[in-house]
């Protein structure tokens, strides 16, 4: 059964890619933005990670601490995240995928072909335009979607957001607006 608001956000210890521990319990009077992406060189995946950099200014104002999670290594991770979006926010190398079973971010094919849509070859093109290759090096699960959760300082669920589709975020938006 899928993770809903209102629920308990499981709560785990990992190192990021640079050896530093994440312990989701020690993170206090603080919401967490916890989002689950793809792989390094997805395009898809580096967008989505530049649209969130266009907020940055917004996460530190609501006082929202960002942790990414990607199916790729971390040397890749560092290449292909890390160094080029130049952004403070937690990365975690997740290659064997326990995070993703924890919070229940499972793969679909079919949600998969659900990108492929106006929205998506738009999305594709945008991403393109920025610098990000199509078609880069799949260091994962090529049919992962992507999914959102806001966890509440008291570590409950606020918001649970499974994707439909590749390109299937919570809009930032919608996180801000209040």
């Amino acid at each position: 059964m899928k993770l809903a608001s209102g629920h308990k956000a499981p709560l785990f210890v990992v190192k990021d890619i640079f050896g530093n521990t994440v312990d989701l319990d020690q993170i206090q009077n603080q919401k967490i933005m916890l989002s689950f992406f793809r792989y390094a060189e997805c395009a898809m995946c580096n967008l989505q990670i530049s649209k969130i950099m266009k907020h940055k200014d917004s996460f530190a104002e609501k006082g929202i601490k960002l942790i990414t999670v990607f199916e790729s290594p971390a040397e890749s991770l560092k290449t292909s995240i890390a160094n080029r979006h130049q952004f403070d926010f937690t990365i975690i190398a997740d290659t064997h995928r326990d995070l993703y079973k924890l919070y229940k971010v499972n793969p679909s094919w079919l949600k998969t072909m659900r990108t492929i849509t106006i929205k998506g070859i738009q999305h594709l093109s945008e991403a393109v335009k920025l610098g990000f290759k199509a078609g880069g090096k799949v260091e994962g699960t090529l049919h992962q979607i992507p999914a959102d959760f806001l966890i509440g300082s008291d570590k409950n669920i606020e918001i649970a957001h499974y994707g439909n589709s590749v390109i299937d975020h919570f809009p930032l938006e919608e996180l801000f607006k209040n």
